[in-house]
């Protein structure tokens, strides 16, 4: 699956997510509370550095960004998604606020985004299913103030190294080992090897020649070098990685052991923790201009 053909089909999950979207930031949500608590870290950090100004890029049906309003911060959004904008709109009205505080844009669009400057900019769950991450960067830089922050999310891609699963292989083939200088004899057996120990099926050469698996929908980022890989060459400066949904095992107990892997889970969720690099699924970069 190339870029562009996953960027359509993360439009075309969310479009059809979106009448249910807003319940995993409910404070009652059954499954792992992931995006609840991304948000609660974040409302503490904007309140620390005295953030007035938002610009939520993928608000999605607006739960963040009303909770964000009443907290007093004067937010603007935006969504790729024509669904989730079409429900956040009527979210707001319910709510008694203005729906035309959000709007229909993709980040990767300069044209479509919305005007004017802010103090922070919020990018969560936007990044993983973009082509170009640093044309939505030098969008993003237009848009933020002097010593204006910005809050992007990604999925952590040393996870895998924990995850015991499918995954596991995929990074220990594709980044790990030099594997495309084994001849082909070492490549079956290291193949089998890997395999054998995470019990997955053997993955199959892609297109490109590389190890992989079909089904992996977004992109992975590595929080070791998230800055130099991207921000840095885009003039931002990395201020700190915030590290969320931990998993106290890897995901094959989650179902097993629910209530414990997700008791001691939550008991792991500190955003600084360096455990995170390696047992949080998720990260958010918090960045400013150079």
């Amino acid at each position: 699956m190339d870029l562009i053909e996953g960027k359509e089909k993360s439009k075309e999950y969310y479009d059809q997510v979106a009448h249910t979207y807003k319940q995993m930031y409910e404070e009652n949500y059954e499954k792992y509370p992931a995006n609840l608590i991304r948000l609660k870290l974040l409302i503490k950090r904007l309140k620390e550095i005295k953030t007035k100004t938002i610009l939520d890029v993928g608000c999605g049906t607006c739960a963040p960004m009303i909770k964000l309003l009443k907290e007093g911060f004067d937010v603007r959004g935006c969504d790729f998604s024509s669904e989730m904008i079409k429900i956040g709109k009527d979210q707001l009205t319910k709510e008694k606020l203005d729906p035309n505080l959000i709007s229909q844009a993709d980040v990767e669009d300069d044209s479509s985004m919305p005007d004017g400057k802010f103090d922070s900019i919020l990018a969560l769950g936007v990044f993983p299913h973009l082509v170009n991450e640093s044309k939505a960067l030098q969008n993003l830089k237009k848009r933020l103030n002097n010593n204006g922050r910005v809050f992007i999310e990604f999925r952590n891609e040393l996870f895998s190294l924990f995850s015991s699963n499918k995954y596991t292989v995929d990074f220990i083939l594709n980044k790990i080992l030099d594997f495309s200088s084994y001849h082909t004899e070492i490549q079956t057996e290291v193949i089998e090897f890997y395999s054998k120990m995470y019990g997955v099926e053997k993955p199959k050469k892609n297109s490109e020649g590389k190890i992989s698996y079909d089904d992996i929908l977004a992109r992975f980022r590595n929080p070791l070098t998230i800055e130099s890989d991207i921000f840095s060459p885009n003039g931002f400066f990395v201020k700190n990685i915030h590290f969320y949904h931990y998993h106290a095992l890897p995901p094959i107990f989650a179902e097993k052991h629910a209530k414990f892997f997700k008791d001691k889970s939550m008991q792991l969720e500190e955003p600084g923790s360096w455990r995170g690099n390696f047992m949080a699924s998720a990260f958010v970069v918090e960045a400013e201009l150079h």
